[in-house]
């Protein structure tokens, strides 16, 4: 007889160990359960939630060192010199009671912190390492916002007895968004009073980009316009110092400073200049060149004096400065560029500078490129280090495509209350057919589409 303890026994467990779970959520919205940070300074006032807001929707996103959300270009802001001023907070930080980031209490007045002082309040606070700077106590980016981020309600978003007010609480969390596509306004920069030309008119073909006037012969050798203009049409042109030259809009007039153009319409045509007369001029934006008419095609027109009169208007080749109110692009991006972040939490294009990189050891920015021939190796490899650090954190995006505005007709078609501002009309049928992004920004007619995707 076998005994019981002898037998092969399996034992049966139809529901198996339990495994622990890892995936929690779709990478376009992380489930990360953030909170913005408590000592961010106000921005712009929302009059429907009666709150202010901290980072504004479709804006680069970052983390400080505990974890809570944070425009991202303080980390471009926060690089900086150790006397630079690069926290302030004013009187409406006071009334909101905004955290003061250097102590840790209720902002008492209206003040402004140095790099040094915020890296020094860090450090005695425990917040940071004895070497490490302001700059390292914001994260490099990790998405962008999809909303507007609130002003934080106070304490850990659970407990009303340490909130600001302590029955308002706008948004217990927030998300941010990582892989997505972002429609962005691009903001050109304004040149303002470019002195039209100085040297009389050129009568060879014309280099884009310097300032001057050319005859219609020197139009007619420029291969760009060959097939449009002869040697002795009535028609010169002006070409812009700057390009490509913004559109004409509310938000980018073009104006001259004895105020000729002003009294003109713009065409769609160099014909339309030549056979039309004086009262009309076109532009050719992307090239940056303005044809007028003048008889004989071969002097600076009626109406301008080369060398004196001056011209202001908006271009794309610069950086404007932009703004932290609204999400928008900057410089002159161009579909499959890629796009990094600025001091406003804004996007820009990707020009990698090994020589101005992230990273330098006192919180400020390196200077200039590396001397690999006399310079310290460790200096060298502390700045190689810095760049390849900023190639992999800084770069947020790319761009698919840039749209341009109108679209659809809407320019066509006019709503009621034209005469409002810009902020309350209605987009397109009220703004001349652009989009609401660009009116908010200031933008032209331009539109970029950014996929953004940080890692």
């Amino acid at each position: 007889m076998t005994r019981l303890n002898e037998v092969n026994h399996r034992q049966w467990d139809h529901t198996g160990h339990n495994i622990p779970e890892t995936e929690i959520s779709e990478s376009q919205y992380p489930s990360a359960e953030l909170k913005p940070a408590d000592w961010l300074p106000v921005q712009r006032y929302d009059k429907k939630v009666e709150t202010y807001a901290v980072l504004s929707a479709g804006q680069v996103v970052a983390v400080d060192r505990d974890g809570r959300a944070v425009p991202a270009g303080l980390k471009y802001s926060f690089e900086a010199a150790t006397g630079a001023t690069i926290l302030t907070y004013a009187t409406a930080d006071v009334t909101e009671k905004t955290v003061d980031l250097t102590t840790g209490a209720a902002v008492v007045a209206a003040t402004s912190y140095t790099q040094t002082q915020v890296t020094t309040a860090l450090r005695a606070r425990g917040i940071i390492g004895a070497t490490e700077t302001a700059r390292d106590f914001i994260s490099w980016p990790i998405g962008y916002a999809p909303y507007s981020y609130w002003q934080w309600c106070g304490g850990d978003g659970w407990n009303a007895a340490n909130y600001r007010h302590h029955n308002f609480n706008q948004q217990h969390q927030v998300a941010c968004g990582t892989d997505k596509v972002l429609a962005l306004p691009i903001v050109p920069a304004e040149q303002a009073t470019e002195t039209v030309g100085d040297g009389g008119i050129n009568n060879a073909a014309i280099t884009f980009g310097t300032s001057q006037w050319h005859t219609a012969n020197g139009i007619a050798s420029t291969t760009r316009y060959a097939a449009l203009v002869g040697a002795y049409d009535n028609v010169v042109a002006y070409v812009f110092g700057r390009t490509p030259v913004a559109l004409i809009t509310a938000n980018t007039p073009i104006t001259d400073s004895v105020g000729t153009l002003a009294t003109m319409t713009e065409v769609d045509s160099i014909a339309e200049v030549i056979t039309g007369g004086s009262n009309y001029f076109y532009i050719d934006y992307d090239a940056g060149v303005m044809f007028l008419y003048e008889v004989g095609g071969n002097a600076v027109p009626t109406g301008f004096t080369d060398g004196t009169s001056t011209i202001t208007y908006y271009q794309y080749e610069t950086a404007a400065a932009g703004s932290a109110n609204y999400a928008m692009a900057l410089d002159d991006l161009k579909p499959g560029d890629f796009v990094t972040f600025n001091s406003d939490s804004n996007y820009t294009k990707w020009r990698g500078d090994i020589g101005t990189c992230f990273g330098g050891a006192d919180g400020d920015a390196f200077a200039a490129d590396p001397d690999y021939g006399s310079g310290a190796d460790t200096d060298i490899s502390a700045q190689l280090e810095a760049y390849a650090v900023q190639v992999e954190g800084a770069v947020v995006g790319q761009v698919i495509a840039v749209w341009d505005w109108p679209r659809s007709g809407l320019e066509k078609v006019m709503t009621q209350y034209s005469n409002l501002t810009y902020i309350e009309k209605m987009p397109g049928t009220a703004t001349a057919g652009m989009s609401d992004s660009l009116n908010y920004s200031g933008g032209a007619n331009k539109v970029a589409i950014i996929n953004f995707m940080s890692r």
